[in-house]
């Protein structure tokens, strides 16, 4: 079952379906050129052919790290409007797309792709899990709940990409505090977040070393790193695959 929203984060759930009915594909890539009211069909081609230039990289970073080719049964986790869903169907048999958001998955059907499409989280096992700029928009004490129930349904000598946020730029960073401000400081961010707009795209940063552990604890034993940077917001594509029974 998918783990729900804690009761003291913000429903980001609630952003993600608000970004899906009114900006589905800047919600997943955040350029002018995929505004609703910007997006020309040129602007939608160069979004999925984004999304194939990333697939083909990581399919080949999997096959350098595993020695294994990406193949059987895919899942796209936060698949969007099936940007990398779609690519991934040049390495797997098979690929489900999940996301929820119902204006994003209405997006992804409508390309009429080779992928599928659900709101609900199917069950595994899956040969491949991938997850791309997602799980730095869900908070962590979910997100690793998340990433444990993923794991659980990857396939014994099944690959898993998996992206997380763990660290930013100085600039990015609360200024730091002393004595009661600090003390407070919890409580106001909490009071601050849960009043912003519906839509707001929020950003949370793992305990890489957490993560890791999940990884580790579920088969995946040896990772490969590759590093990310979304505007300071720096993070690592872990990349491996699980031990085979």
């Amino acid at each position: 079952m998918l783990a729900a929203p804690s009761k003291q984060d913000r429903d980001t759930d609630a952003d993600w379906r608000e970004l899906g009915a009114t900006q589905p594909y800047w919600g997943v890539l955040t350029h002018p050129d995929y505004r609703t009211e910007n997006l020309t069909p040129a602007n939608l081609e160069a979004f999925y052919a984004s999304g194939g230039e990333y697939i083909g990289d990581i399919a080949k970073r999997l096959k350098a790290a595993t020695g294994q080719q990406a193949s059987g049964r895919a899942l796209d986790f936060g698949c969007g409007a099936g940007r990398l869903a779609e690519a991934m169907t040049t390495y797997a048999k098979s690929v489900i797309g999940f996301d929820i958001s119902p204006g994003m998955l209405e997006e992804a059907r409508k390309r009429g792709g080779k992928a599928t499409y659900v709101g609900t989280l199917p069950d595994g096992p899956f040969d491949w899990i991938n997850s791309f700029i997602v799980f730095q928009h869900i908070p962590p004490e979910r997100g690793l709940a998340l990433i444990d129930d993923l794991l659980a349904r990857l396939a014994p000598g099944g690959l898993i990409s998996l992206h997380v946020t763990v660290w930013r730029d100085a600039h990015l960073k609360e200024p730091t505090a002393s004595g009661l401000k600090r003390l407070l400081r919890p409580l106001v961010r909490r009071w601050r977040v849960a009043r912003l707009p519906k839509g707001t795209i929020r950003m949370y940063d793992y305990d890489l070393s957490q993560v890791v552990e999940r990884l580790n604890r579920a088969g995946v034993g040896e990772l490969a790193l590759a590093p990310t940077d979304h505007g300071g917001h720096h993070g690592v594509i872990l990349l491996g695959r699980k031990a085979s029974a």
